[in-house]
């Protein structure tokens, strides 16, 4: 199954949460070119020398936007397609799909962009990077960066895919790839630009610490693929960092390349051609799909540079025993491996187990950095479909 019209798409990055306080905090933007690996130096304040830093996830951070339709959802859900039709919200809408369509072609390359402007209409992935003295064990927060995401609004997919076409608009650009599968609203962590927080003001006596993609992690930033999941303290030995992998889990697979030839369905070839433009490429992919497929279809539609790394498991998911992709999951990743998860079963009597283990279980949710994740609505305007 691909990406149902059934219901609704969102992206989270899931990771045990350790708070701290910030202070003092400033703000400047920061953006990495595609080609080029991309530097910028952290700067911590010590006698000695921290010599052990880690990233970890802080919290995230609703845009203004997405907390009034939260703040109000009990008022807006019964009303969502006319709300999402005012002049206001159509105004955000084209802002920020415009920002994200760009994005999603050029990445965050463009930091001079007249779209810009729309980052503030999105909403944030706080991350944060401090820094440990192993003789003293005294530790340094060091700065905290924030990473766009498309805001949850409306009906949390592409605001122009149901609601009726607004003819006061001066263009109608917004409506060209508005299927009812549309994927033009979703913001890879890949192509996100960021936005650095200073906690230490003091620059003497620095340890210089690099935000880098490496060669292999190309567009990858440090705090989605070297992002620590476990405390200074549990740290009984080093992470195993070596043979790292980039792992798509896709549960409700069906084909990989269309349904019913409509490739605007096919999330398989979606997921493979945005991270492969940011030169992403997946070396284990792992598909479930409940519906039985043609072998020989199946097959013959995967890419070369795909055909060896993938597994079509043609049965479907199960929340238990050797059908658990999460069981699949914790035997093949690693703790620095970069794992994403398309989760669209169509079967909410497992999707919400599913879900409720992933979120709630370290052992799962501290492999993963991307989930995808369709879950079912019955708002009016999504009942037709």
């Amino acid at each position: 199954m691909t990406i149902s019209t059934l219901s609704v798409i969102f992206v989270i990055s899931v990771f045990q949460c350790f708070w701290a306080k910030a202070s003092d905090i400033s703000e400047c933007c920061a953006s990495m070119n595609s080609t080029d690996n991309f530097n910028l130096n952290f700067l911590v304040n010590s006698k000695k020398g921290y010599e052990k830093c880690r990233w970890y996830f802080l919290k995230y951070k609703q845009s203004e936007w997405e907390n009034w339709w939260f703040s109000n959802i009990e008022q807006f859900q019964n009303n969502v397609r006319e709300l999402l039709g005012d002049a206001e919200n159509v105004k955000k809408a084209v802002l920020t799909l415009e920002r994200l369509k760009e994005l999603q072609t050029f990445g965050r390359n463009r930091t001079r962009s007249e779209k810009q402007g729309a980052d503030k209409l999105l909403s944030r992935m706080f991350y944060r990077l401090e820094c440990i003295n192993p003789l003293t064990k005294v530790v340094v927060q060091v700065a905290e960066v924030s990473q766009v995401i498309e805001p949850l609004v409306g009906l949390l997919r592409d605001p122009f895919t149901i609601c009726r076409r607004n003819n006061s608009l001066s263009t109608f650009v917004v409506y060209e790839g508005a299927e009812l599968q549309s994927k033009r609203f979703l913001l890879l962590s890949i192509a996100a630009p960021f936005y650095i927080h200073w906690l230490l003001q003091n620059e003497e006596n620095t340890l210089k610490n690099s935000i880098q993609s490496s060669r292999l992690y190309k567009n990858l930033l440090p705090w989605m693929y070297e992002r620590e999941k476990v405390n200074f303290s549990d740290a009984k030995s080093p992470l195993d960092r070596s043979n790292k992998l980039n792992i798509l889990i896709d549960l409700g697979s069906s084909y990989f390349r269309h349904r019913d030839a409509d490739n605007n369905s096919a999330a398989g070839l979606w997921f493979y051609e945005q991270y492969k433009r940011f030169g992403i490429q997946f070396n284990r992919i792992i598909a479930f799909e409940k519906a039985p497929l043609d072998p020989r279809t199946a097959w013959d539609q995967l890419p070369e540079d795909v055909f060896p790394y993938y597994t079509l498991i043609n049965v479907g998911c199960e929340t238990s025993g050797k059908f658990s992709p999460w069981v699949i999951l914790k035997r093949i990743a690693k703790l620095h491996d970069h794992v994403v998860v398309k989760l669209d079963l169509g079967v909410p009597s497992i999707e919400g187990p599913l879900i409720h283990q992933l979120l709630n279980d370290s052992s799962v949710n501290s492999l993963i950095d991307e989930v995808f994740f369709e879950h079912r609505i019955t708002v009016r305007e999504m009942q037709a479909y």
